[in-house]
């Protein structure tokens, strides 16, 4: 059985799987962003019009403006009109005009989030969309079922409005789910009740849990597993929601922080690394830019036992198997050139292909293998759904000009206090942690470190070092008064 392990402890939410051969799934809320945001919903202005692309730019107060589709405009989606599909924009807004749009696609790099002003609202058994004008039901239900609710939803829909039936409503009453459905109406009503009270832009709606709404998706693709969680509040909301039925959930105790002592940290660690070391010897580099993602596979300290063309074929098919895995795991995404070791007999590149697309075919985010070019690259394109684990880890280091990358100051922040966590209800008053400055302004932010001093029980002195660029060191653990005499005489 899988085990999966969430920290829930401390500000930066982390949720790991693993299984037999290790890590198999990882997933990082984004810290330096702030809190996801997909699914949320915004009252925004219309920057600009732009016919020449049907779509518009619109502020939502996150520093990037977001980008919306024609066809997914409200006034576009009710249109009656004949030939609205070959109208131009303009006639369905209007710059400087109010909206209410709710996220779609996270931003990601210089791109702004993606958005669509055809809200909906998701719940245990349904999802309703205030303008969705439509009515479906999962397919996944028996025939009869679906017929049933089908019928259900037609009936209380109000004229206009969209109800998608999820599966889980089969085995519902349908007092239970129509109780839902006033309750996400209600929701929506709150809304637009709020659009007339407030500035623009401001968020109107947060709807984003990250260990909820990732557990939600994660687990009925994993099956039954072993939870361990760190944090009693999520440990008791787990159980109340009853998720992972089949499986079992503990409440994780020690002091150590969890992803440490189950030795996940390490694991984190590799995914940072260029070079990936495969079983045989042989190893593959990736390197990570804006545009694209380019792999290069090298035979390393293997030799085979046989031909030239046995060897770098085994190579091949073993580092096809880690690209898929090391996708995944870093969550790369966008145009991904693979260079494999040159096979000259088209069966091979054949064969490697094909055992990738086999590799891919359970990831969750779509991934599609193009095919080899002439100068025999593998071509492959992953659907970005979210940053990748060194944009939301590390970012540009100031000290190279950027050709390299550093932790950020907010990862070393939740370092130190994922450390200070495994010195709670210790006997010494004190201690003193000397990091950057950035580091330092991040923990002093809206009074994090004095709510974290309440909660460890000890008095934490930071002091500024010029010379540990992206890391921290704790320099004492004592009492109070040694530990000012040997700042003063630092």
């Amino acid at each position: 059985m899988k085990k999966c392990y969430i920290n829930a402890a401390s500000s930066a939410k982390r949720i790991a799987f693993m299984g037999e051969k290790g890590l198999e799934r990882l997933y990082l809320e984004e810290q330096s962003k702030g809190q996801q945001i997909a699914g949320s919903i915004y009252l925004g202005r219309v920057i600009k019009v732009l016919p020449g692309i049907q779509a518009v730019f619109v502020d939502i107060g996150m520093g990037k403006n977001g980008y919306l589709h024609r066809n997914d405009l409200v006034s576009f989606h009710l249109s009656s009109s004949p030939s609205k599909e070959q109208d131009s924009i303009s006639r369905f807004v209007r710059e400087g005009e109010e909206i209410i749009v709710q996220v779609e696609k996270e931003g990601i790099g210089t791109k702004g989030p993606k958005l669509t002003g055809i809200i909906e609202f998701s719940g245990e058994y349904i999802v309703y969309l205030p303008h969705g004008n439509y009515v479906a039901v999962s397919k996944k239900m028996m025939d009869e079922e679906r017929e049933k609710w089908r019928a259900f939803a037609y009936k209380h829909r109000d004229e206009g409005a969209g109800i998608v039936v999820r599966t889980s409503a089969a085995e519902a009453f349908e007092e239970d789910v129509l109780r839902e459905w006033r309750m996400l109406k209600e929701l929506y009503g709150k809304v637009v009740q709020k659009k007339g009270r407030i500035k623009v832009p401001s968020l109107v709606y947060e709807p984003y849990d990250f260990i909820f709404n990732t557990m939600e998706k994660v687990l009925p693709k994993i099956g039954a597993c072993e939870v361990y969680i760190d944090d009693h509040q999520t440990y008791e909301q787990f159980k109340q929601k009853k998720m992972n039925q089949n499986g079992t959930v503990t409440h994780y105790r020690q002091r150590e922080n969890i992803f440490r002592f189950y030795d996940i940290e390490p694991e984190i660690e590799k995914l940072l690394k260029k070079i990936v070391w495969l079983k045989n010897g042989a190893y593959i580099i990736i390197e990570q830019t804006e545009a694209m993602v380019v792999i290069d596979v090298n035979t390393g300290k293997f030799s085979g036992k046989t031909s030239q063309r046995s060897t770098i074929l085994q190579t091949n098919l073993e580092a096809a198997k880690e690209i898929a895995n090391q996708l995944k795991l870093r969550n790369l995404g966008g145009m991904i050139l693979i260079d494999f070791i040159n096979m000259k007999e088209e069966e091979d590149r054949k064969t490697v292909q094909e055992a990738l697309q086999d590799k891919v075919r359970n990831d969750e985010t779509r991934t599609t293998i193009v095919g080899f070019t002439e100068l025999g690259i593998l071509q492959v394109t992953r659907k970005k759904v979210k940053e990748s684990v060194e944009a939301a880890l590390t970012e540009p280091c100031s000290v190279c000009g950027g050709t390299g990358r550093v932790y950020s100051p907010e990862t070393i922040a939740y370092k130190i206090e994922r450390e200070l966590w495994e010195h709670r209800r210790m006997d010494e008053e004190a201690i003193w942690v000397e990091t950057t400055a950035a580091v330092m302004a991040v923990l002093k932010k809206d009074g994090f470190l004095s709510a974290l001093e309440e909660m460890l029980g000890f008095k934490v002195f930071l002091t500024h070092c010029s010379d540990c660029h992206d890391s921290y060191s704790i320099r004492h653990i004592g009492s109070i008064e040694t530990i000012h005499e040997r700042i003063r005489s630092n």
